[in-house]
């Protein structure tokens, strides 16, 4: 609690005291009898002696030592503390407490005193330091300036916890809260007063509204022990995990994790037992062991354990391993039929980062840059890019947008040469060898790339645009949005490294596999920024739309036909434990179907027998993914579900039916029956697309051939073309809302069948 103010009034009349001799006893001091020791041969008082007591000055010796603190004696106190320390900490003598409770006293009030003395130099330490030390930066990952860098605040922090009802550690205040503007009125007092912010003298709190009352406080948690998987089977899915998860998700640092688990903190820390069971949840996916339990009930075991979300969880802020936990909780419950919760969970996760502060950039410390705090940055973006992810793929608002955080990227050094590790240079720790790549290189793209879709979601996915935006805004507002992230998708694809770009022939696996993880992702991406603006009935009456010139169709049907062929030639090797793979080959499938269906109403020339074989593809990998991650199962039957149900025939004339199109090349090529691969074409020599201009271009198959110019950027296209012009798709060609009757009604089954909402 906090301390009471010291009484600065003294008495009118001085008191006439008794004098009595300097250097009394310990007993006659507690006794308050007058002590003759000063006087008696060996400094033993008569008292002592007519007791039989062994005559001691320690407390005596005690309370003179605060102003010798600040004295020439400083370091014999110092030493004689520095005995009291090694003694409590010994770890061959045990340390016995003193009986006598006068002699515990003087202990406890020389460490006291010492501990009040480091805290009095570590203050005048961080006046003399101008510049302190921050995040170590390379070149690659420099980034923009923040308008809000943090400045060293610590005269305020201590203040400020005279305003706080709790006695844990303060949590994270951005500038446009409350205590910032409590801030500015404490420095404007200081400033005004030439005094300290706040003197114990002036605490004018009132005890009755500043105290926690314990029936304030949440009941803990009633939690049965953790249970884990025996030694041999936990350090089997410890090292899957290290090796396919956390290798293109960087939430760990493996040597740090697997050190913890060797000294048996999963055993004694609760929030790292949680850690723990987390990774053998994900990690049972992809093991073998018949440990594990059945493919559909792989990891349960280890999930079920968990209890992240309780009121007695708040009460404190988050610690780094509580973190780390959610973005594994995430992934786990994506492959699972009840994904529900990951948008809920990945929300807290969030929260509980900002709370903390995690998501502001470290611009001063006082000390030098640790695993720890490269920890904290790696989870906030793991956390924000499933934030990312998840809010895409079921179309809600995110938990935090780009601009609520300016956190550093994460540094591009392997883990191996992190501060402490064999392989680090002790001299400069945080070094990369210039020889090796590092192999978080490929998660600090991807970062880069979703916060491209980001941006996207909150520009043109918005659900209501503020009315002060259209006083600033111009009726090309969507097209020129749509030039911007063109402009950043090109030159996200051209800061690939060699060494990660697409080659269906790479020699090594983990190259391989971030290049797919990439790519697909980026293929995605562009189908998301893009879909929005296929030409619908009604798009004709919003003027901010784009026009129908522009060849969005085009652009998500390449994107998606591209992505199917990554992820096909991929997935022959093996398979990558994150959702993005199966995200973006559902939405590929997707986006071909709508393709074929629009494609034609739009005045496009389409071959359903190509567009199926890309669709195929996609079935395919979804039927690879399927015995371990029951998601990919319900991907693969909505797709069948699609097809079956309504695919438009070969012949451009005919119109589609409410039957699967009975086109005999697909039905004699391609028999959709669930217990067999679908036979698809090669695929290793399709030269990609890169560019948005690309994109626009396609194959003839999809009837996008010599429409445009090879023009390098999309605002190039629109120059070259002019946006009213036809390219590909005309104005003249877009459907009435009766012709889009029997789609809408289709959908509408659609809906139902998934399960779905929509507004």
């Amino acid at each position: 609690m906090f301390e009471e103010p010291e009484s600065s009034q003294r008495p009118t009349v001085p008191r006439s005291k008794k004098r009595r001799l300097q250097g009394a006893c310990d007993i006659c001091r507690q006794k308050k009898i007058r002590c003759d020791s000063a006087n008696m041969p060996g400094k033993k008082c008569s008292n002592c002696v007519a007791f039989g007591s062994e005559c001691t000055h320690v407390a005596a010796s005690a309370k003179g030592r605060m102003k010798r603190f600040a004295s020439a004696q400083h370091e014999t106190v110092k030493d004689d503390i520095q005995v009291y320390i090694n003694a409590i900490l010994s770890d061959t003598i045990p340390y016995v407490v003193p009986s006598d409770n006068t002699l515990v006293r003087a202990i406890l009030v020389d460490l006291a005193c010492y501990v009040r003395q480091l805290e009095a130099d570590l203050a005048a330490a961080k006046s003399l330091i101008s510049v302190p030390s921050a995040s170590p930066q390379t070149p690659q990952t420099a980034e923009c300036p923040s308008d809000n860098d943090e400045v060293d605040d610590s005269n305020f922090v201590d203040a400020l916890r005279r305003f706080t009802i709790s006695t844990r550690d303060i949590r994270h205040f951005d500038t446009s809260s409350a205590m910032m503007l409590m801030k500015s009125a404490i420095e404007m007092k200081n400033a005004y007063s030439n005094s300290s912010p706040i003197t114990p003298a002036l605490d004018l709190r009132r005890p009755h509204f500043w105290t926690v009352y314990p029936w304030q406080r949440p009941i803990p948690e009633d939690v049965p022990p953790l249970r884990f998987p025996p030694p041999d089977l936990l350090d089997h899915l410890v090292s899957i995990f290290l090796n396919t998860t956390n290798a293109h998700f960087f939430i760990l640092h493996g040597p740090t994790f697997r050190r913890e688990i060797a000294a048996g903190t999963h055993f004694s820390a609760r929030d790292f037992g949680n850690l723990v069971l987390g990774v053998c949840a994900v990690a049972s996916r992809d093991s073998d062991d018949p440990r594990v339990g059945p493919s559909a009930q792989a990891g349960w075991e280890w999930y079920l354990q968990l209890r992240p979300i309780h009121l007695s969880r708040f009460s404190a802020p988050a610690t780094l391993w509580e973190l780390q936990l959610y973005p594994l909780m995430v992934l786990f419950l994506y492959g699972t039929t009840t994904p529900e919760a990951s948008f809920l969970l990945i929300g807290v996760g969030v929260r509980l980062a900002q709370d903390v502060g995690a998501h502001r950039k470290r611009v001063k410390t006082l000390k030098e840059w640790t695993t720890e705090d490269e920890l904290w940055k790696r989870i906030f973006w793991a956390l924000v890019i499933t934030d990312v992810i998840v809010s895409a793929f079921v179309g809600r608002p995110r938990a935090t947008t780009s601009e609520h955080f300016d956190v550093e990227l994460p540094l591009e050094v392997d883990e191996d040469y992190w501060p402490g590790e064999v392989l680090a240079d002790p001299e400069h720790p945080w070094t990369q060898p210039s020889h090796k790549p590092a192999d978080v290189k490929a998660w600090v793209l991807h970062i880069k790339l979703l916060d491209i879709l980001s941006f996207a979601q909150v520009t043109i996915y918005t659900m209501k645009r503020s009315a002060y935006w259209d006083a600033i805004s111009t009726p090309e507002w969507h097209q020129n949005i749509a030039v911007e992230l063109d402009s950043a998708l090109n030159k996200w694809i051209d800061s690939i490294p060699d060494y990660l770009r697409w080659d269906p022939h790479k020699s090594n696996q983990y190259h391989f596999d971030q290049s797919a993880l990439l790519y697909s992702t980026y293929y995605w991406v562009q189908m998301q920024v893009h879909r929005k603006f296929i030409p619908s009935p009604n798009m004709s009456k919003d003027p901010g739309k784009l026009n129908s010139g522009f060849p969005s169709l085009s652009i998500c049907a390449n994107a998606a036909r591209s992505c199917s062929h990554i992820v096909d030639i991929h997935a022959k090797t093996r398979i990558i434990a994150l959702p993005n793979i199966l995200v973006a080959v559902f939405h590929s499938a997707l986006v071909l179907l709508l393709n074929l269906w629009g494609g034609k109403r739009l005045g496009l020339s389409t071959n359903p027998s190509r567009a199926m074989e890309d669709v195929f593809k996609c079935m395919n990998v979804m039927r690879k993914y399927e015995d371990r991650y029951l998601v990919a199962g319900r991907y693969y039957d909505i797709i069948r579900e699609l097809y079956e149900s309504n695919v438009p025939t070969g012949d451009p004339g005919s119109e589609p039916t409410k039957k699967r199109g009975r086109d005999a090349g697909i039905e004699q090529s391609f028999p959709l029956n669930p217990e067999t691969s679908i036979p698809v074409g090669n695929t290793e020599d399709w030269t990609l697309p890169l560019y948005t201009s690309e994109l626009m271009i396609g194959d003839q198959a999809y009837g996008f051939g010599n429409l445009i110019s090879n023009s390098s950027s999309l605002d190039g296209y629109m120059m070259a073309a002019g946006i009213g012009d036809s390219v590909g798709v005309s104005g003249n060609n877009i459907p009435s809302s009766e012709e889009y009757q029997d789609f809408g009604t289709y959908m509408a089954n659609m809906e139902e069948f998934l399960g779905m909402r929509t507004d």
